[in-house]
């Protein structure tokens, strides 16, 4: 499948919408209040890059793990679109699920499950089977990037719309999350 606009496009929005940067500018700016400028930008950088490194992975090789593991793409697109779809409930209902330890900074800005979680493990997967590797792939990169440009910009943006907007865009994306989920699921159904 060669590039799309249309495709980058289509793929971006529900990456953007699971890495929901904007959840992690309260804890980025928190637990960086005390660095300097030129750490808090490094802190950014490296949240950023192993956010990539990580849904680049996934994308490249979570294919293939499903295969040698004999998981059918209908079977991942249901399992993967129930478990979107209560990461989409917990965004819109502000619910918080697991224990939150103490890392590196960096380690809970990606959050592994922040921005590259397994909810945008699994979107990156999914979206590559229907717009298209390299769609998902330049995708992807946007969004790593975006995320990235918010952290860099969080004292900013939190001064702008503040922890309840915040709050609230976090809120809207959790349902954004769950239509796209939906979808999966439904498409894995042959619906």
């Amino acid at each position: 499948m060669d590039l799309s606009l249309s495709s980058i496009l289509m793929a971006f929005i529900p990456l953007f919408v699971v890495m929901d940067p904007f959840s992690s500018v309260p804890v980025f700016i928190s637990l960086t209040k005390s660095f300097k400028p030129k750490a808090r930008i490094e802190a950014a950088q490296v949240a950023a890059l192993v956010a990539t490194g990580v849904l680049v992975g996934f994308l490249v090789f979570g294919p293939m793990l499903l295969s040698v593991m004999g998981i059918r793409m209908e079977s991942f697109e249901i399992g993967g679109g129930i478990l979107m779809l209560l990461i989409a409930i917990s965004f819109a209902l502000g619910i918080e699920y697991g224990d939150k330890q103490k890392t590196s900074v960096e380690a809970v800005i990606i959050g592994v499950p922040l921005l590259s979680g397994p909810g945008t493990m699994l979107t990156a997967v999914l979206l590559s089977h229907s717009l298209g590797f390299w769609n998902v792939l330049a995708a992807g990169l946007l969004s790593c990037l975006a995320s990235f440009a918010i952290l860099l910009l969080s004292s900013r943006v939190y001064k702008i719309i503040g922890r309840n907007g915040l709050e609230i865009l976090s809120r809207v994306s959790g349902v954004l999350l769950a239509a796209f989920a939906i979808e999966y699921i439904r498409k894995g159904f042959g619906l």
